[in-house]
Parts: structure tokens; C-alpha cells; sequence
């Protein structure tokens, strides 16, 4: 966890102050560095394609804490699980492994194997600063006094589902109806002075040496951020984090 928790008076939940700190974002300028997709407002709808800790009828971003943190995130949907032995999937096929069959046969079609990026993918982005209010407070979701304060207040929409607990498991799901239902009894918390929580900090489901903060842009939370002008993305060899994420994931980029 973060070294600096409050305990919210009100609700009891763990709470960082926003401070003021410089997090980190990866965004396609054509898209902007502050303007995520607006989430339905309706509870029916599919959230399959939500990200973690959206709000209904509100936007969210994501940042990291740190550079590599944030292409730790946009990578880690690309890492190559395994390996696998293709005698298990195919037929006769020898003592190969599976992604390097798959590889193989890519290469003889010209396309990028498996494992490969395009840096000119990665080129399209740029590396945001962003930084914090100094006023205001993150919910720390992880945490124990959090994770009280959830199964106290377990959403209605949840419990019809059958989840009559919660746990750090469940935070870190994949099913996204249960995640973002989490964040919006987060939201609707009400905090000392009437406030109400900036967002989340969490840990990335790709490894707990990198943190994250998902940011609600409701009320005028969108203007006490201040991003920068983002810096275009160096090749590897001249971006340690770049390389130290593509390292860790067994990829490469060129």
C-alpha cells in the first residue's frame, strides 16, 4: 500500500490525498490526453468492454504512478502466455513450441508474429504528465478498512447477482458489471465535509510493482488536472521504461 493512509472519519474507508502528485498517462493525442469515452448511464447495458473502475454516465482515466507503469498497462494485453506444447493443439506437429509454429507460419505470410509490436503503434501515442489536485482524496481499494467498508455496502444490483461477500479478488476481476458497480458505492461514499472521493488507487492485475489511479471526471475534476504536453515516444534503446516493460513481457518492438 501507499505510505500515507487516512482513515475518512465519516465512512471509515483508506484514503491517499491526491497532493498535488505527477502520475503518468498514455494517450493518443487524436483522442486527448483528458477525454475518455462517456460510460452509459443505464445498469442494463453491457459493460464487457468498461474499463476497470468506470462510472455509469461519467468519464474515467486511467494514469500510472510511474512511466513504466503506464506502458506496463498498455502492453500487457499483448504478452504471449505459455509456453505451450503444439502437440497439445495440432496434430503431428513435432516437439515445437506453439507460438513459434505460429510465428513460423507468419513469417512466410509477411505479417508480424506473435510477441512483435509495431513500433509505429506505440509511436502514435505520447506520454502525458499529469498532476493531481492538491486538494482531495483517493479511495485506496485494496485496502482492509476499504474492503469492510464494500461488504457493508454491497450494491443491490450485486447481491440479486448472488455476491454476498467482498473481497481484493473480487476488485481485481475481470467481470466488469462487478468491478464498476464496486466503484460507484466508492463514489457515492460520503466523505468528511461532504466531499466525495477523486477515484481509486489500485495495483495493475500485471504485477503489484506498478500502481495505478483511475480518476472520475465528474464535477469540475477535469479542470484541477493539469497534463502537459506528453513527449513523443522513444524507440527502446533510448526509453529505459519502454524497455524494461517490453523485457518483462518477453516482447519486442520494432
Amino acid at each position: 500500500m501507499t505510505a500515507r493512509i487516512t482513515v475518512c472519519p465519516n465512512t471509515r474507508l483508506a484514503l491517499v490525498p491526491a497532493g498535488g502528485r505527477s502520475v503518468y498517462r498514455l494517450a493518443k493525442p487524436s483522442y486527448g490526453v483528458l477525454n475518455p469515452p462517456t460510460r452509459s448511464p443505464s445498469s442494463s447495458d453491457d459493460r464487457s468492454g468498461w474499463n476497470r473502475f468506470d462510472l455509469p454516465g461519467e468519464q474515467t482515466v486511467y494514469c500510472a504512478s510511474s512511466a513504466e507503469g503506464a506502458y506496463g498497462e498498455l502492453l500487457g494485453a499483448l504478452k504471449i502466455s505459455g509456453p505451450y506444447r503444439a502437440d497439445e493443439y495440432l496434430d503431428d506437429p513435432g516437439e515445437d513450441d506453439l507460438y513459434a509454429l505460429i510465428a513460423q507460419d507468419w513469417a512466410e505470410l509477411g505479417a508480424r508474429p506473435p510477441g512483435v509490436i509495431d513500433i509505429n503503434w506505440l509511436y502514435a501515442h505520447r506520454m502525458y504528465t499529469v498532476v493531481m489536485p492538491q486538494a482531495g482524496w483517493f479511495v485506496e481499494i485494496e485496502h482492509a478498512r476499504t474492503i469492510t467498508y464494500l461488504g457493508a455496502h454491497i450494491p443491490l444490483s450485486l447481491w440479486e447477482r448472488g455476491i454476498a461477500e467482498i473481497t481484493v479478488a473480487q476488485t481485481r476481476g475481470a467481470d466488469r458489471y462487478v468491478t464498476t458497480e464496486l466503484a460507484g458505492a466508492l463514489a457515492a461514499a460520503p466523505l468528511a465535509d461532504q466531499a466525495r472521493a477523486l477515484g481509486v488507487h489500485y495495483y495493475s492485475k500485471h504485477g503489484t510493482e506498478w500502481s495505478c489511479w483511475a480518476v472520475w471526471l465528474r464535477e469540475d475534476v477535469a479542470g484541477a488536472l493539469s497534463p502537459d504536453a506528453g513527449q513523443a515516444i522513444a524507440p527502446p534503446a533510448r526509453n529505459a521504461a519502454l524497455a524494461a516493460v517490453l523485457d518483462t513481457y518477453n516482447l519486442t518492438a520494432h
